[in-house]
Order: structure tokens, then C-alpha cells, then sequence
């Protein structure tokens, strides 16, 4: 009988396949961190042991807010440069003074009769001061009818 060393076997190791060489392992796994401990702050008023922020409520703004606060502003701009309009229109002095009375001709109108008297102004309010001055309301003027009309000034 022949005694067999170590030397005289062949050994064979396995080599890994080319699947298994590209695959990670997959026994593997993230190290556990452990949470750091917080030492308790004896003998300190709780505010000072937990300090959360609180978000302020007047900072906080969605994006449908924002949209409304824009025309909101844009709103109150439009309202303040049309009341300027108006009270500079208000204190020109155009219409100032007495009226004075027109009698109403063949073919004539509130528009026509405002376009001559105050070719400066705008007729649509000239027309509204006729109305007013005469209580005419939506009634429609006829000839040889008298009526007041605003002095151009």
C-alpha cells in the first residue's frame, strides 16, 4: 500500500463562476449605527432643554397666496390711479362756472352737443353732466327742447 502525501494529490479550489464575479455577496449588510445618547440637562427650565423652532405663521406663504397678494395689490393700484384720474378730471377746470341754456336743433344730439361745447374733453362725461344738469335719466332730447349744457372753461 502506498502512502499519499499532500504533495502527490492534485488540489483543485473552485474558482467562482463569471456570474458570481460580478454580484456582490449578498449575505453583506450596512453596519448599525447606534443612536448618539443626549445627557439629560438637570435642574434647567424645559424651554431650554428642548429648543424646536416654530415656524412664524406671517412668513408662511403658499404659492396660491403669493398669486392672490399680487392681484390684491394690483387691484388697490388700479383703484388708487383711477380715483386720482377722477378727482384731477373733477378739479380741471372744464364745466366750471354756470351753465348755460342750449335749445336743442333738428338732428342734434347729447354726443354731438357735448363734442362741440368741449372738443378737449371726453364726451361720454360730458354727456353725464348734460344728463344731471337736466334730470333727463335715459330720455331721449327733442327739437326746439331747451337745455343746459356745462360751460367750456
Amino acid at each position: 500500500m502506498s502512502v499519499l502525501t499532500l504533495e502527490d494529490r492534485a488540489v483543485h479550489t473552485r474558482t467562482p463562476s463569471r456570474q458570481n464575479r460580478s454580484r456582490p455577496n449578498r449575505a453583506r449588510q450596512a453596519p448599525v449605527r447606534e443612536a448618539p445618547v443626549r445627557k439629560a440637562r438637570i435642574g434647567q427650565p424645559r424651554s431650554a432643554r428642548q429648543r424646536v423652532a416654530q415656524p412664524d405663521p406671517n412668513l408662511r406663504l403658499t404659492p396660491r397666496g403669493r398669486v392672490a397678494a399680487f392681484l390684491a395689490s394690483i387691484l388697490v393700484l388700479a383703484a388708487l390711479v383711477i380715483g386720482a384720474g377722477q378727482m384731477v378730471e373733477a378739479t380741471s377746470g372744464g364745466g366750471a362756472g354756470e351753465p348755460v341754456a342750449v335749445v336743442v336743433g333738428a338732428g342734434d344730439t347729447l354726443w354731438g352737443i357735448a363734442k362741440e361745447i368741449a372738443p378737449d374733453r371726453d364726451p361720454r362725461s360730458v354727456v353725464q353732466q348734460i344728463r344731471s344738469l337736466n334730470d333727463l335719466g335715459t330720455r331721449s332730447i327733442v327739437p326746439g327742447q331747451s337745455i343746459l349744457v356745462p360751460v367750456a372753461g
